[in-house]
């Protein structure tokens, strides 16, 4: 069996030094942090990264209704909300899945409930601690971005938002790891590349041999999570080791670009094609307040999507 070999530091000629992300996305991440720092203070960035591990889940996590909601009760002190103010809901829809080619299912839901916010957390894979966590904090964060009126649904890229508020916050190993999953198939171990996914649903692709989650890439996420190090003066963050392959790949190749392009704890740029980025808080219109997480089900002969090469997003 070969050796492992040790990942090269940021800085590395091993590494490219170019943006793992194209000029628009990289101009929305870096506006999108940088409102979050305005919104909510540069201390959520700043305190320890959560990781996976039993500060968490207990040892013998299983997933029960008792464990579950302990795990919110953790994060919702970690994200700074008032867990007596929420209102857990648990789903199975697990029956679902039972679709010929491909379907979609919720696995997370949030809305507003005379006066308290409500998320809802599909139990068919509670026992998967990880994955549970990075569902969760994508609900939490709807509470922290809608639920405290700083955008509403009126913002076209209100989910893409969310997900990236899940790195500030500082679960972003989870949420980055749940956007490709490996599976073992009939065929050995597969694993297919994130793609395109539906504007205004946050969803999910499972079947036995790959999953995916979120509405970022895997070049965003691994963007993103360089853009966090940065801010945090980590250039070769020591939580690194926890991302999946690809996506700690992209996060080295962002520090070594922020490190040729940007003073520490700054970002490059703000601006894409010469327009002006700007992160808008829209009036609130209408009573419909709702942000979810979907599952879809593709089929195991589904081809698989060009690496980074997500959906055109309004910046």
């Amino acid at each position: 069996m070969s050796e492992r070999r040790e990942t090269p530091p940021p800085w590395s000629p091993a590494i490219s030094t170019e943006c793992p992300v194209g000029v628009a996305h990289q101009a929305w991440i870096e506006a999108s942090i940088t409102w979050f720092a305005r919104e909510f203070g540069r201390e959520p960035a700043l305190r320890p990264i959560v990781l996976p591990r039993l500060d968490l889940y207990p040892s013998g996590y299983t997933g029960t209704p008792r464990q579950i909601d302990d795990v919110v009760a953790r994060m919702c002190g970690l994200m700074g909300i008032d867990r007596s103010g929420l209102i857990v809901e648990l789903f199975d829809r697990e029956g679902e899945d039972a679709t010929a080619g491909e379907g979609t299912r919720a696995v997370g839901h949030y809305y507003v409930e005379d006066g308290r916010a409500v998320i809802g957390l599909d139990v068919t894979e509670a026992s998967d601690a990880p994955y549970l966590i990075a569902v969760i904090a994508h609900e939490l964060c709807h509470v922290r971005l809608l639920g405290e009126e700083r955008i509403t649904t009126g913002r076209k890229d209100h989910e893409r938002l969310t997900d990236l508020l899940t790195v500030y916050f500082g679960f972003g190993v989870f949420s980055t790891n749940a956007a490709l999953r490996f599976g073992e198939t009939a065929r050995g171990f597969s694993v297919q590349p994130l793609g395109d996914l539906d504007e205004r649903t946050l969803n999910a692709a499972r079947n036995d041999g790959y999953s995916r989650l979120g509405y970022l890439t895997e070049r965003e996420f691994g963007y993103a999570m360089a853009c966090y190090a940065w801010l945090r003066g980590e250039t070769e963050p020591p939580w690194a080791g926890h991302l999946d392959p690809g996506p700690r790949a992209f996060l080295r190749q962002g520090l070594a670009y922020l490190a040729r392009s940007a003073p520490p704890g700054e970002f490059p740029t703000r601006r894409s094609g010469g327009v002006p980025v700007t992160v808008r808080v829209i009036s609130k219109t209408g009573p419909a307040w709702l942000g979810g997480l979907h599952l879809t089900v593709k089929p195991a002969s589904w081809p698989p999507d060009a690496p980074g090469h997500g959906p055109s997003h309004p910046v």
